[in-house]
């Protein structure tokens, strides 16, 4: 089902104010730049952040432009004769796609409650582009923790949300003066983020292909403010955005019409602006040309015309391609798609009752702009449909142009992690999960992990402090391995012999099916028990990978100290910091028999 890859690597210090990065590749091509001269903001190019946030209230008198910056205040204001938290911020008025993104700034960190930030996600001029959030950064004043993000919105509506395919805290390192370096390369395999331009976390995701508009920001009233420490400000020097060519992938996002699923209004595609007639345009399920959603333009009783666009911007100039699955019913007064660049071209869709292919080549981009529209106009009965839009840079010769892969797959686990090992010190750094990981009636988590020592520590969990519906998997300095059902107050444990060793690869594996729990060592089953009067149902505790421990707490989607970090449980005994690495991590919302377990495959040894 839904995937995600994170490295966490280490992180290089910051030199002064004048420091830039070069893009991670020579392909790459400066399409737009604000360095933030002059003394006032470019209106063109933003707008400002304003309205309510936690419990402080962003404003746009709050955002200044001087000294070659942008600047966010934070401070008290006086707001109906009520003291309150100010911040703000600037959003860009045009939406960005695959690219590398770089932002070089200062943020306030002194006292708490101000939370600073680089990131991109839907918003701007097409409101219905709510796709993903990549946090460049996003950092809290008074913490060393910086956190780097991919929040996906868009998913069937059985599994809600998961908004962190993996949320990676990593320790920061400012530069004497204050200034850091951040940036971030979106790509069709998923997401590279890159502190003082060195690589510090990755993600992948293939195919989650958006264009969203950039935030950069400044917010206070993030938990409890420390007044005694404003005003204050949050300072962004510069910010760029890279473009390179990806030939044979498709620069459209929604083109296959799968995002709305079954939770967005199917009447309004997502990425897409409507236009005409009521009632006439619909994502529609079943019998698509490409997985599992189309798009049709029609009405069963009325006449109808509308025209379904997508503008898309900063793109590299040159010629494109675009081609699209279409099928339509006899009669239509009008059925054409077409693409607005340089020039504007245009394919006439004729009467099929089978899906057929449409192709427009040579559409030339001079103005890294353009515009692909669906045209239809009938009368009652009549109808088109329309699936697998692609529009790209024609492939390199001999190859084949990328087919989009599915956002669901049947049968995959709801979280797929570490296809590359990553290796956790046993510091402060640390990953998030959501709380719908591992949820429900059944559930299995399996990894590999190779330790650095035997210790009593857990690698991963999603575990409350009370109740009875959480679940955790724990080392023992003895070299056993305990699947922990239930809370850290009140849990039953099942304990298996692995005799795992310092070095050495093993693969684990805790299936938990309605009160029965069962380990697999390497494939192999080593402990069975029925009868546990606890479940994995709890949907308050985000889960925790990697170096598990009590130092942060997530309350909604922000990350703060936890003031009773350190205090020993008040039932078991306190878990060391896992130390070692940690591969193909995979946690399913169902219960896998023996066979699929055996299916994963066995660690790769030494």
């Amino acid at each position: 089902m839904i995937r995600g890859t994170l490295i966490l690597l280490a992180i290089l210090g910051a030199s002064a104010r004048g420091l830039s990065a070069a893009p991670p590749s020579a392909d790459y091509e400066l399409l737009f730049e604000d360095n933030f001269d002059g003394e006032r903001l470019d209106t063109e190019a933003w707008s400002y952040r304003t309205g309510p946030r936690m419990d402080g209230l962003n404003r746009k008198e709050n955002v200044s432009v001087s000294g070659g910056a942008l600047r966010v205040a934070v401070r008290i204001d006086t707001i109906n004769g009520k003291p309150t938290p100010t911040g703000g911020g600037v959003i860009s008025r045009k939406p960005f796609g695959y690219g590398y993104y770089e932002s070089r700034s200062k943020p306030f960190m002194a006292g708490t409650g101000v939370h600073s930030s680089f990131w991109q996600a839907g918003g701007g001029a097409n409101g219905n582009n709510r796709i993903f959030e990549i946090d460049s950064y996003e950092i809290d004043s008074g913490s060393s923790l910086g956190c780097n993000n991919l929040y996906v919105h868009i998913c069937p509506k059985e599994l809600r949300e998961i908004p962190w395919p993996l949320r990676a805290h990593v320790t920061w390192r400012f530069a004497d003066d204050g200034w850091f370096l951040d940036g971030y390369e979106y790509t069709p395999d998923g997401v590279i983020f890159y502190d003082n331009g060195k690589q510090v976390a990755r993600v992948e995701w293939p195919d989650l292909t958006a264009q969203q508009v950039v935030w950069l920001t400044g917010l206070n009233g993030c938990g409890k403010v420390d007044a005694s420490k404003l005003p204050g400000e949050t300072v962004f020097d510069y910010f760029r955005y890279y473009a390179r060519e990806y030939p044979g992938v498709t620069l459209l996002p929604n083109g296959s019409f799968e995002y709305n699923h079954d939770k967005i209004d199917p009447a309004k595609p997502v990425a897409w602006t409507v236009t005409g007639s009521v009632s006439s345009v619909l994502v529609t399920k079943g019998d698509a040309a490409h997985d599992d959603h189309f798009l049709r333009i029609g009405s069963k009783l009325v006449a109808f015309e509308n025209a379904v666009t997508q503008k898309l911007e900063h793109l590299r100039n040159g010629d494109y391609t675009l081609t699209a699955r279409v099928r339509a019913g006899k009669g239509l007064r009008l059925a054409r798609v077409s693409v607005s660049g340089g020039g504007k071209r245009a394919a006439e869709i004729a009467a099929a009752a089978n899906w057929s292919t449409i192709r427009i080549p040579s559409v030339s981009v001079t103005d890294n702009t353009a515009e692909i529209t669906v045209e239809a106009r009938g009368a009652g009965g009549q109808w088109l449909e329309i699936d697998d839009i692609r529009f790209m840079k024609p492939p390199l010769p001999g190859r084949q142009p990328r087919t989009p892969r599915a956002l669901v797959r049947a049968g995959e686990p709801v979280w797929n992690a570490l296809q590359h090992a990553m290796h956790f010190p046993g510091d402060k750094s640390f990953g998030f999960f959501d709380r719908n990981v591992g949820l429900g009636d059944s559930m299995t988590v399996s990894f590999v992990m190779k330790p650095s020592g035997r210790a009593d520590a857990s690698p991963i969990a999603r575990m409350p402090k009370k109740g009875d519906d959480g679940w955790m998997v724990v080392l023992t300095s003895g070299g056993d391995v305990i699947f922990r059902v239930g809370s850290e107050e009140t849990h039953t444990d099942v304990l298996a012999k692995a005799d795992y060793e310092s070095g050495k690869e093993t693969r684990v594996s805790c299936v938990f099916d309605r009160g029965t729990c069962r380990i697999f060592i390497n494939g192999d089953l080593v402990a069975t028990k029925t009868g546990i009067p606890h479940s994995t149902k709890d949907t308050t505790e985000p889960g925790r990978f990697g170096s598990v421990n009590d130092a942060y707490l997530a309350v909604g989607e922000v990350i703060v100290a936890n003031e009773k970090a350190g205090q020993p449980p008040k039932a078991g005994k306190k878990l060391a910091k896992y130390v070692g690495w940690l591969r193909d991590v995979r946690v399913y919302n169902r219960a896998l028999d023996a066979a699929e377990i055996k299916a994963l495959g066995q660690p790769e040894g030494d």
